[in-house]
């Protein structure tokens, strides 16, 4: 007499048995090229049904279209390797959750621009022919100073370095592209907001390549750009370039285009902010706005005020005076300003540790005491010491979510007050004019938050830069009230919102609501802002990128470039990009950024 349980355990074996044997010959059919094309649709956008065949015994992607290929039945499979009959395009499939995704059979191929670049140049025009590069291609830079020679080698050299990776033993060939040509038309190697950074390219059939720019920055993003039209020919060994003869006239639509870092909530490694800014160079930004201190800790020593990096988390999570130097100078030659951010009089905690005389007291530490000289004394120093360390002419003072509780229930501030019948708001407003006053006697143009503005307007100076974070709608009253305005709205720009899609990202214009070319005109920008509460250098590039790539394109390139449709291949084939130059981006059909790939395949299927 059998039990159930025996005989549950019987069936269980003839299954596995089954199931092997099914894909045992399944397994037999050859990985080749597939004849059709797949369309790869997330499980949590698909809106029809589907039916199993049976499971492929593997959930490598390239293998399980072979196998839907020579299955006639078969209309696609999904991420866990299960094939597929499937009722229309774009189906649900109960079998996956929210991460997984369904391949759907289709007879027509995705449409991929020729010239895959991002972001998309002003003007760009491409011919049939493609042109390999020379054994011996090499990259000269027309100019009779020395500094501009030395910064465009420098980048020659790595761009070259970027853009020859393989090892081949392919003969040597003198014929094709042999090289290029740079020319800089100036000598002024000031980066800042009023740089030129436009540029000419040109790459014939043959022959030299011509680059041309007025400035060191521009010619870099020329670089950038030729090298995203350079890809390896496996048949040849050699290095080619498709779509000859091409001809970019290109130049910004926005002259701030960058993002935000936090590195008070976690520390961030000197190796990691640079690779950091690297990658900002690769999508054509150009701002690196460094939140470099906050209420948790302050990361940063200066030796003029040796006791505020008491407040940093251990001695080994800060940046010396030195590093930061280092750290500006790198970014300077990726074509990257840097903008440093002192939050103040909120988001302060951290300073009192090291200076507790500027803080309310030990047990309300933020914002900042306004009654007494000594809180301006030190952040003047900061300020004084820190211009000889940040070379931007823009410096970053915050003023955002100031709960003015502290003021009002420590005795000394609210008889100071009281003496200057000040109420809250003015002793805010108070605070923001002295260190406002303080920058610019130091040569330095202050960036606010938006708060500042919807406290008190127009009763600022007009040199005062407005920060948009809380709402779109409040750039156009401020550039309306003439003043400039940098956009960084947190509902569709603060890449910590892991669940905004790139295609939010790409819609998101600083000019909405703004039609007054005079009032275009100070819309400076924008910034998307990664804060780091939940990053850390373990996640911090995939949680970036490629979301971010989005918003560069939207910075730099024409506003009528907005079909999402087109822009996907290019993101796609971008996001490719940076992994193989190191930059961990996650994959373009997250549905949650810095979410793991779906399962096994090519990065330009995920």
């Amino acid at each position: 007499m059998i039990e159930i349980s025996s005989f549950k355990s019987i069936m269980r074996l003839c299954l596995l048995l089954l199931v092997a044997f099914t894909v045992g010959k399944i397994e037999a059919v050859p990985v080749e090229q597939s004849s059709n094309h797949y369309v790869r649709v997330d499980a949590a956008d698909a809106t029809c049904q589907s039916s199993d065949l049976h499971h492929g015994g593997t959930n490598d992607v390239d293998r399980l279209k072979a196998l839907c290929d020579a299955n006639e039945a078969c209309l696609g499979f999904n991420s866990r390797g299960m094939l597929k009959q499937i009722v229309g395009v774009g189906c649900r499939d109960n079998d996956l959750t929210e991460d997984g995704a369904l391949y759907i059979k289709t007879d027509k191929a995705p449409e991929v621009s020729p010239l895959p670049l991002v972001p998309l140049p002003k003007t760009l025009t491409s011919g049939s022919a493609a042109v390999n590069l020379a054994s011996q291609f090499v990259f000269m830079t027309k100019t009779t100073d020395d500094s501009v020679r030395t910064f465009m080698n420098g980048a020659a050299s790595e761009y070259f370095k970027i853009i020859v990776t393989h090892h081949s033993d392919a003969k040597n060939v003198s014929t094709g592209l042999t090289g290029m040509n740079i020319i800089i038309d100036s000598t002024d190697m000031t980066l800042g907001i009023a740089t030129d950074e436009s540029y000419k390219l040109s790459v014939p059939s043959s022959g030299l390549a011509t680059l041309t720019a007025n400035t060191v920055f521009g010619a870099r993003h020329g670089l950038e750009t030729f090298s995203q039209l350079v890809r390896f020919d496996l048949e040849s060994g050699m290095y080619m370039i498709a779509n000859t003869p091409i001809a970019v006239d290109d130049a910004p639509r926005f002259a701030h285009r960058g993002i935000l870092l936090d590195t008070s909530r976690h520390y961030h490694s000197i190796p990691t902010i640079k690779r950091f800014i690297r990658s900002l160079s690769h999508a054509k930004l150009n701002v690196f706005h460094w939140h470099i201190v906050d209420s948790q800790s302050f990361p940063l020593q200066l030796h003029t005020l040796p006791t505020i990096v008491n407040g940093a988390y251990t001695p080994e999570e800060i940046y010396t005076p030195e590093d930061v130097a280092d750290i500006v100078a790198y970014a300077t030659m990726h074509g990257v300003r840097v903008i440093p951010e002192f939050d103040t009089p909120g988001h302060a905690g951290s300073w009192c540790v090291g200076h507790p005389e500027i803080c309310p007291s030990t047990s309300c530490t933020q914002p900042l005491n306004p009654a007494t000289n000594v809180t301006f004394d030190v952040i003047g120093k900061l300020i004084t010491e820190c211009k000889g360390l940040f070379t931007d002419d823009y410096l970053h003072l915050g003023g955002d979510e100031v709960n003015t509780k502290c003021w009002n229930s420590t005795t000394s501030i609210r008889e100071w007050m009281q003496e200057k019948k000040f109420s809250s708001d003015d002793a805010y407003k108070y605070f923001v004019a002295v260190t406002h006053a303080l920058a610019r006697s130091l040569g330095r143009k202050s960036i606010h938050w938006e708060e500042v503005f919807n406290h008190f307007g127009g009763e600022l100076d007009k040199d005062t830069i407005f920060q948009v974070w809380l709402s779109h709608k409040t750039a156009a009253a401020i550039v309306a009230a003439s003043y400039q305005c940098i956009l960084s709205n947190q509902d569709v720009w603060y890449l910590d919102h892991l669940t905004i899609s790139w295609q939010q990202f790409y819609a998101n214009d600083p000019y909405m609501g703004i039609t007054d070319p005079k009032q275009q005109q100070l819309m400076l920008g924008g910034e998307t802002c990664m804060w780091s509460e939940t990053v850390d250098d373990s996640d911090l590039f995939n949680t970036v990128w490629p979301r971010a790539a989005a918003a560069a394109e939207r910075l730099w390139s024409e506003a009528t470039v907005v079909d999402t449709t087109a822009f996907q291949p290019r993101l796609e084939a971008f996001r490719c990009l940076l992994t193989r130059r190191g930059i961990g981006a996650a994959p373009v059909g997250n549905k949650s950024a810095r979410t793991a790939p779906p399962g096994p395949g090519s990065c330009f299927s995920q």
